[in-house]
Formats: C-alpha cells, structure tokens, sequence
C-alpha cells in the first residue's frame, strides 16, 4: 500500500478557494475610493478587542455582490461604456473595475467591451487616466504595457508644482481626491513593471505631508474641515508611499542580516490619521462630510486592507460596513440612484471581503514583534501577481481571542528575539495548532537569539514530538515552486508540519523584495510556505463565525488509580517518540462510544508505559504514531503478559506513514514470533458491526481517494495470541478522523467512518 508522510507533497495551491482581487476606485465631486495590495501598519492602535459579532452573514453579503453586479451590467450601453456624467470615461472604468473585483472574468465581454471603449478615451483628466490604467493592469499588464506607460506618463507630467494633482493638468490647483487616484494609478503602474522616479513619491508625500490637518485628519483640499473620505485617502496614500519609498532604514543584505533592519523613521504623520480614523470612524456616515458614504467606505477599506488592521478604534472596519451596506441596498440592486455609489459598494463588500491568508502576532508592546513592516504586504502581492492568488494578511494581538487567530491558516511570528510566553501563552500557542492552524516562526536577520528561544519554546510546548530539519523532499519545497531547501525546521503534529521554523532570514528579503537571487528564492519560500498551511482547505470568509471546541480532555492527566466500577477507561501507550500524534483522538472514541454506543466509558482517557505496574488497569490499549519507534526489552516482556492475560492493542498508523508501519511489525514480531500478523477478512465480526455498526462501504480522505481512487473497502490486520485475536492494527488512520475533521495530510477514512470503525474495534475486544 502506497503511503506518506508529514513531508509528502500536498500539490498545487487551490486557485479555486481563492477569490479574485482587483485595485481600484472613484469619488463624485471628485469621485472618490480605490485600493491595492496591502502593506504593515506603522502604528497599531490600543483598542479593547470585540467578543461580539454583527448579525450579517457572508452569504447576505454574497447576494448583496451579486444583485449590485447585475445592476451595473444592466446600465453598460451596446459601445461598452457606461453612460458618464462628467468625466468621460470615468465611470466606465470604475465600473469595470468593480466587476472584476466582485469576481468577472477579464476576458467576459462586459470587461472586453469596456476595455475596447476605454482605449479609444485619450489622456486628459486625472480621475479618468488613473482608473483606465488601474483597469489595463488589472486585465492584462503586459498586453497593455504601452497603454499603461502613456498613461503613467500623462499622470507624471500632471502633477503639480506641490506634489499633488487636479482635474487636468492645466492648472496649479490640487484636490486630495484627485490626488489619491493619481497615485493608486501610478502605484498600479509600478506593480506592473512601469518604472516611476522617487522624485514623484517624495514630491507627492510633501504635498500630503504639508496639508495635514491639526486635528490629524484632512480635507478636500488644504484647509476646513477633516472628513473621513480624505483623511482615509491619504492615510492610505502614506502607506503607498511607504511601500515605494520604504520607510526603513533597512538597505542590502550581507551574511544573513539586511543592515538598519527595526528602525524606521518615526511617522508621526501616519500615526495621527490612524488615531483620528480609530476615534471617528463611522459606518452609517462620511465623518466630518455627510455625504459621499459608499465613496467614504471604500477609502476606509484601503486603509484596513494596506495597514493589516481589523479594528479602527473597537470597530471592525468590514463587518460594520458590510452590515450597513447589506441594510441599505435598494430592491433593483443599486445603493442609492447615482451608479458609482453602487460601484463603490461593490468594490468594499468584494474586496473587503478578500479571504485571509497570513496573521502577524503582535507578541510584544514595543517593535519587537514586527522589525520587518512591508514583509507580509510584499509576500501576499508576490501571490497575487506570480500566481493569481488574491489574498489579503493582517494583524493579530496576542491577547486577542483563539476564534481571531484561527481567521487565518497561517500565523506568522517573527523578531530578533524570542517572545518571552509564560506557559499559559505557550499553551494558547499549541491550542492554534490543535485546531489546525500552522505557524511560521522566523530568527529575523538569522538572529541566534530568537534561535535559542524558540528551541527552548519547542521543547517546553511540545515535548513528544522532536522539533526536525526538514528534508530535502519535504513538501513545503515543492507544492508550488520547486525551490533549494533552506535550512527549514519544523515539528510534525496530527499529519503535518503543522510547526515551521526558518533559522535564515526570510522577512528582510521579502522587505526590501529587490535583493538579487535571494529575494525570488525567498518569496517562492514564502509561498510554499503559505500553500502548505491552506492545502485542500477553503480559506474562510471574513464574515464566518470561527467556534473553537473544547479543549481536549486528553490535556488533563487521567486520575491516578482504576476508573470508576464497572466503567471502561482507554488508554494510551506511551514510548519515546511520538506517540500522541492526535491528542484529542481517544478523547474523540470515547465520546461516540458514550453517546452512540451506549457504552458506559470514562472520557478522560489514561496514558501509560508499556512497563507501569498499573498496565493491568487498561484492557484496552491504543498505540500510534508517524515514525519508527522501539519499546524497551522491559516495555516488550510486560506488553506481551499483558496482551496474553486478556488485554487488546489497536495500533494505528497516524497519517499512513512507512516507518511506523515497519517498526510495528518487528515489535510484534519480537514479542510473538510464533504468531502472523495477518489481513482481516472482509465478513469479520468488526466489519459487520457484530456488535457495533456496519462499516461497509466505507469513506476516505481526499488524500486516500487521489492516490486510491475508488477505495471502499475497510483495511484491517489483526495478530492472534492464544488463537484470541489481540491486535487491530490500521493501516490507514482512525486517529484523524476520531480527533476532529478531516484536514490536509489525513490519510486515513472520514470522520464519521474513522468513529464507527475503532468503535467496532473496542466493542469487539470488549465482547470477545
């Protein structure tokens, strides 16, 4: 039988549980709102972190997308435009825009008609020249270079002798509104290959920089009133200017380490938008204007998208505009009587709404937990333009709730020093991974310290299972990019390697992102990374409720001395090794046997060596593990009397592993050479559910079903001692199955099968 392991491949990143991502925007006197990527907040804002959740759902929030696509579509006249109220071309743009973000295709014919219409629009105001760029490189950046170089052109020769821009380029005067779409249009046109002088961002930041209100926020123009349209529209453009200028001191990379790496200019600036974006925002209304709500949202959503930030102020940015949009959406599917209202809407819900890949904990009150601070915005951009992979990153606190981490599949830890984590955080920590997260730690600039640290962290947190190098043919340098191994670390649990640690720099490289050679080695290390930890998975919607199960009784030692009369307590045999690869599997068996087989069982179940005293008080035993294991000469003689005085074993294969499977059959083998480890017949009692369930057909895991298409049958082996059969053996695993639903890695049978199955083993063993 075909098997694997931990490091087996798990093949390519699902394109199909990612949803498509697009950069744009409008606002109306201007227009208002577009986004790109996203990039790390240089400030994080002290907020009490919300337990509760709004009512609206991601299925609402789905039909609501759909209804305001159908909507836009119905307005697109037979040339592929859209009927333009001021600005030709304009509206045609931002609605194109916004069908590609809420998931059309670039080559549907709605797209490719307004595409045809938009190249015939020359270059003469900013709001249109900007968004027809942002739409080029969003359908076909390469197609459309010279369309997007002339664009970027244009936009470059319109900037005025401030750094800012206005309608056209026929006048002195500058608008924030025009301003930020000049500069997600040029920010666009950098991403896709076009190269734009520093001269224009510096330029640009000092005329953003200059007009920043005493209050921290900004205006339409340079004095009044601080709204929230523009305050979030030049929070967000500090943030481009970040990405394109880098804030940091961090410059090359020499032995592992990128020099200047933690210390960035203080941005006082930034700090202050954010600060009055966190104590104004307001779903329901434009703060400070009144007007222009869904132009006003959209700019929001640029902010949380490239700072990483959930909440602005205790506010969660996406729900509560989600609730209000989904509230307020008319019956023809429009928000409101002006099309780029509906446009915009469509723009925040869809790309708001863009699924999680990647937390970084904030682990630290200073700057230690995130030295590097464009490293994730980089990586998920690096997904998105290499692999059409649009997915979002943001950060977690530490203190915020298990549900919160788990909003991600991947959570990323990083520094130049070890977070110093109490046993109470260590065990949040191993909760994450219980439930399936996978975590990435990384020594920034290969510090020696976070190395010591996190070995020390991986002993204490996760003692049975020894912290490895990975192989060369480990998946997590294969699944998508076929890259040279790196010197990756990482503790196998339930499956997988579900603990990753990168000794060699990895944040910097992604950072700076031009370092030669080793910056493309790095994100495609990064991506690996990141496909590993999603695997067949769907990453879930920001709307879903995360509920996190109770903790495994298996955590709480079994109290000393015999389980109470008359009732049956499993156990778990312990050898050196990794012998608990499924902490909450028995926990799991012991449950369904309570509840579906009435039978009368302790739900805490017992560990125990082979050689304790107390081996009598344990009929049942259960065995498991991913590698090759031994057991003393003293663990094999007791386990021997005990299995011939009347005790059973189940031993299972945890993930269909080889060196499990072979160091099983030698200890049996030692223990009774006089006796053959042989297959059981597909009319045994145990298959027929005499006592206990039919389990025939059964159902596999998707890894089972790919290398074994069409497997139905049951795989058992036993071992009779006495002429008693005393040893189940499974080949493929029960124990993903009994702790939970099946996840990447699992080779073994379906949760409800896996149940039923070593259900039916122990009701045999107790009945024979």
């Amino acid at each position: 039988m075909a098997r694997r392991g931990p490091g087996a491949p798990v093949g390519k990143a699902r394109s199909a549980i990612l949803r498509g991502m697009v950069r744009g925007g409008l606002n109306r006197g201007g227009w208002g709102g577009a986004g790109v990527g996203g990039a790390a907040a240089l400030v994080m804002l002290a907020v009490a972190w919300p337990a509760a959740r709004a009512e609206v759902t991601s299925a609402q929030v789905r039909e609501a997308i759909q209804r305001g696509v159908r909507a836009i579509r119905a307005a697109q006249e037979s040339d592929g435009s859209w009927a333009e109220h001021e600005y030709p071309g304009g509206l045609t743009a931002l609605a194109t825009l916004a069908l590609l973000q809420a998931g059309t295709p670039p080559d549907a014919e709605p797209v490719t008609a307004a595409v045809r219409y938009l190249r015939t629009i020359a270059d003469r105001q900013t709001y249109v020249v900007s968004l027809k760029l942002m739409v080029l490189a969003r359908v076909d950046a390469r197609q459309y270079r010279a369309d997007i170089q002339a664009a970027a052109d244009w936009l470059m020769k319109a900037q005025g002798p401030g750094g800012l821009w206005n309608y056209t380029s026929l006048t002195d005067r500058f608008d924030h509104s025009n301003s930020q779409f000049a500069l997600l249009g040029l920010h666009a046109a950098a991403q896709a290959g076009i190269k734009i002088p520093p001269r224009v961002w510096q330029a640009a930041q000092q005329g953003v920089l200059s007009t920043q209100q005493p209050d921290g926020g900004w205006t339409y123009q340079a004095r009044g009133t601080s709204t929230g349209s523009m305050t979030a529209a030049n929070v967000a453009n500090l943030f481009i200017f970040g990405l394109r200028l880098q804030q940091g001191r961090e410059k090359g990379f020499a032995n592992g380490a990128a020099p200047g790496c933690g210390r960035y200019r203080a941005h006082r600036e930034l700090a202050r938008g954010l600060t009055w974006l966190g104590r104004n925002f307001r779903a329901e209304v434009n703060p400070g204007g009144g007007a222009f709500t869904h132009y006003w949202l959209y700019a929001a959503e640029r902010c949380g998208v490239f700072s990483g930030q959930r909440l602005f102020g205790s506010r969660d940015w996406y729900r509560a505009g989600a609730e209000h949009l989904v509230r307020t959406q008319g019956r023809d599917g429009r928000w409101g009587t002006y099309l780029p209202d509906t446009c915009f809407a469509v723009l925040f819900l869809a790309k708001g709404r863009q699924p999680l890949l990647v937390q970084k904990l904030q682990w630290s009150a200073d700057d230690a937990w995130t030295p590097d601070r464009y490293d994730l915005a980089h990586l998920t951009a690096y997904i998105d333009t290499a692999l059409g992979e649009p997915v979002a990153w943001q950060t977690v606190p530490f203190d915020a709730p298990l549900e919160d981490w788990l909003a991600a599949p991947l959570l990323f830890v990083h520094g130049h020093r070890f977070p110093e984590w109490n046993s109470t955080q260590r065990a949040k920590v191993r909760s994450y991974v219980e439930q399936g997260g996978t975590v990435l730690f990384e020594a920034c600039c290969s510090q020696e310290a976070f190395r010591r640290g996190f070995e020390q962290f991986a002993a204490e947190t996760f003692p049975e299972v020894p912290l490895r190098t990975l192989g060369d043919d480990h998946a997590v340098y294969r699944v998508l990019h076929e890259v040279a191994p790196y010197g990756l670390m990482g503790i196998d649990f339930a499956c997988r390697t579900s603990v990753l640690f990168a000794p060699q720099d990895l944040s910097c490289l992604w950072e700076q992102a031009d370092i030669p050679r080793l910056s493309k080695q790095a994100f495609k290390i990064g991506a690996n990374i990141a496909a590993y930890a999603v695997g067949r998975r769907p990453l879930r919607d920001r709307l879903d409720a995360i509920v996190v199960p109770p903790r495994p009784q298996a955590a709480v030692p079994a109290p000393a001395g015999p389980a109470p009369a008359g009732a049956l307590e499993l156990a778990q045999l312990v050898y050196d090794g990794d012998w608990r690869p499924f902490p909450g599997a028995l926990v799991g068996l012991a449950e369904f046997l309570r509840d579906r087989a009435r039978v009368d069982v302790v739900t805490r179940y017992r560990t125990v060596r082979a050689d304790e005293p107390t081996l009598y008080l344990s009929p049942v035993l259960y065995l498991a593990g991913h590698y090759s294991f031994e057991l003393t000469e003293s663990e094999r003689a007791a386990l021997r009397d005990h299995l011939r005085r009347g005790g059973f074993l189940i031993a299972d294969a945890c993930c269909g592993t080889e060196p499990f499977d072979t160091a099983l059959r030698r200890l049996l083998e030692q223990m009774f050479p006089e006796a053959k480890l042989e297959r059981l017949l597909p009319d045994h009692p145990i298959f027929a559910g005499r006592p206990g369930f039919a389990v025939t057909p059964v159902r596999y895991t998707p890894d089972v079903e790919r290398a074994r298409p069409g497997l139905t049958v049951p795989e058992l082996w036993g071992l009779r001692v006495d002429g008693r059969l005393a040893v189940v053996y499974s080949p493929y695993s029960l124990g993903c199955g009994l702790a939970g639903p099946a996840f990447d890695g699992c080779w073994g049978l379906v949760r409800e099968d896996a149940q039923r199955l070593a259900a039916n083993i122990v009701l045999y063993a107790l009945s024979h």
